[in-house]
């Protein structure tokens, strides 16, 4: 099958052996895959692999191949909601908890930029076959963001989602459309320490005044940014996956009593609801051959806070 496959030099269309599905996993037809920050990063090897993958995680199709006893039918459309896949070998696995190391799809295991790719039963949802592909294949980024929700945060507070770009258009998009009117969005500029930012905000509020904030820049700065603008007590989500490492100097938070909520993903079916109701045409980019990925990536690389570029094997 074709693929797009990122080696020790570069990401490029490759042709290899179609994935084995082992048991509890399902073949999917690839229809619709969607580039994100995540891919540029490993195809441009910022983000290391450890070696040869078939790129994405993004995307929406149809089974043609599953266990007897799976939920999943030949025929069936479904989106990809949760790549995070359990890696089968940890103590949490083994005792039937939450796997502690959990493989990332297009990451660890091989992904979506493919003809086909088998994917755990666990990590699919159905998605309506009227809800266009671009929707059904942002189904992910969806579940991504409106894991903000399992935060400790509340529709009457005032927040702030501190980021540019897509994640932070979503996110703002998924807290609004949850009953989160106080939201507010800021981008993560650079600054000298203890500068006055709340003219960035939309209604020009001060710093140091939100309830919580949405770290959705994955920077360093973003992070101190974050800490610097919560009120004492309030909640700093964090929400991005940096590609490296970052660090951030703590004591503020410890001082201030600042809660640091993680999050990875919200329910799978509300994020389906949430691909048909959302407001995002705006956020959706143009549709490329999976032979074009050389172009679709160039442009991702020009206009990294663009709408979002998608791939099709068709």
């Amino acid at each position: 099958m074709k693929a797009v496959i990122r080696n020790s030099e570069c990401a490029e269309i490759g042709d290899i052996p179609a994935p084995p599905r082992p048991p509890g996993w399902v073949r999917l037809r690839v229809l619709m895959a969607a580039i994100c920050r995540t891919d540029v990063q490993a195809a441009t090897g910022l983000l290391p692999l450890g070696g040869r993958r078939v790129l994405g995680h993004e995307m929406v199709g149809e089974v043609v191949e599953a266990d007897s006893t799976s939920s999943y039918r030949h025929g069936d459309r479904v989106a990809v909601a949760l790549p995070l896949i359990s890696c089968g070998e940890c103590k949490a696995c083994a005792d039937g908890d939450r796997c502690a190391h959990r493989l990332m799809l297009g990451v660890d295991t091989d992904g979506a930029f493919a003809e086909q790719v088998v994917v755990p039963e666990a990590s699919l949802c159905v998605v309506p076959t009227d809800l266009a592909l671009t929707r059904a294949a942002c189904v992910e980024p969806i579940a991504a963001m409106s894991a903000v929700l399992n935060a400790p945060i509340r529709p009457h507070e005032r927040g702030l989602v501190l980021g540019s770009g897509r994640i932070a258009d979503l996110t703002t998009r998924v807290l609004r459309a949850r009953g989160f009117d106080g939201v507010e969005t800021a981008p993560a500029l650079d600054s000298p320490e203890g500068e006055d930012l709340g003219g960035r905000a939309e209604n020009g509020a001060t710093w140091e005044s939100y309830d919580f904030v949405v770290e959705a820049a994955g920077t360093d700065r973003a992070l101190d940014l974050a800490i610097r603008s919560v009120r004492p007590g309030g909640v700093v989500v964090l929400k991005s996956r940096p590609a490296v490492p970052i660090a951030t100097d703590v004591t503020r938070a410890v001082r201030n009593d600042v809660t640091l909520a993680a999050v990875s993903y919200g329910p799978l079916d509300d994020a389906v609801r949430l691909a048909g109701e959302l407001e995002i045409d705006d956020l959706l980019g143009p549709v490329y051959p999976l032979a074009r990925f050389g172009e679709a990536l160039a442009l991702s690389l020009d206009r990294p806070l663009g709408p979002k570029i998608f791939l099709v094997t068709e």
